[in-house]
């Protein structure tokens, strides 16, 4: 397989490399009918995987707790991955490993039955927000959407259960809001659609520039700059990087 073969985006399914636009799954996996799947994203950038074994760490993890079971070891796993971004030719990307249950058989409701589908794929980096929002801020609303219990999903697992977040996203629009996020039943935040959120207390929050309307004081704060200024430092320091090998 030559680089850039599927230029802009590839996808690895039925244990080959293919263009996205030829990746499918079955209309009868349960990963499509039930959400029962797991997955982790990583990304290269300029060349380069950041914190790889970390992200494969994780969904190794989940594999397991879901009883899930794929057909790659670790080595193979992140051949794969680098595979991806080799067959679409990109410098920074956006990664993904995915395990689905998979289908059962014809009329079976048991778990075990069904036959484990893995697939990955690479597309161009994706932002959740852009450079001039980051700096902009965005205008946080709090949903009164509570997020799935922990005693119901694990937490730990990442999964594909949205619907929660979906619904707090349009509660965010209808007020004109950049984004949101969900809250426990005992109102305590949670987590956000596709993001985490933390709070620094006398010290500056990330970028976050208003909750419902209300302006926060001193945007950007330091430690959201020594964050910012850190992460991406650290894409260029040796133990976090795992150059693609597009030859």
């Amino acid at each position: 397989m030559k680089a850039g073969q599927f230029e802009g985006g590839a996808a690895f399914v039925d244990g080959g490399y293919v263009p996205l636009s030829e990746a499918k799954i079955s209309l009868f996996d349960w990963g499509f009918t039930r959400s029962d799947a797991t997955y982790d994203v990583a990304s290269a950038w300029k060349g380069a995987y950041f914190r790889l074994d970390d992200h494969i760490d994780r969904f190794l993890a989940s594999l397991d707790k879901l009883r899930l079971r794929i057909a790659h070891d670790r080595a193979g796993l992140r051949e794969i991955l680098h595979g991806c971004v080799r067959a679409a030719g990109l410098q920074d990307a956006y990664v993904a490993m995915v395990c689905t249950r998979g289908v059962p058989p014809r009329g079976a409701r048991d778990p075990r039955l069904a036959q484990n589908r893995f697939y990955a794929y690479a597309l161009p980096f994706v932002w959740i927000a852009p450079r001039e929002k980051q700096l902009q801020g965005i205008d946080l609303h709090v949903s009164r959407r509570h997020r799935i219990a922990p005693e119901s999903v694990d937490p730990t697992v990442k999964n594909y259960h949205w619907l929660d977040l979906v619904r707090s996203l349009f509660d965010a629009y209808d007020q004109c809001r950049d984004t949101s996020c969900v809250t426990d039943a005992d109102g305590n935040v949670t987590e956000a659609p596709g993001f985490n959120v933390f709070v620094v207390k006398n010290g500056g929050v990330m970028t976050i520039a208003k909750v419902d309307g209300l302006a926060l004081p001193h945007f950007p704060g330091p430690v959201t700059t020594r964050l910012y200024d850190g992460y991406w430092a650290m894409h260029d320091e040796a133990p976090y990087r795992d150059p693609v090998r597009y030859e």
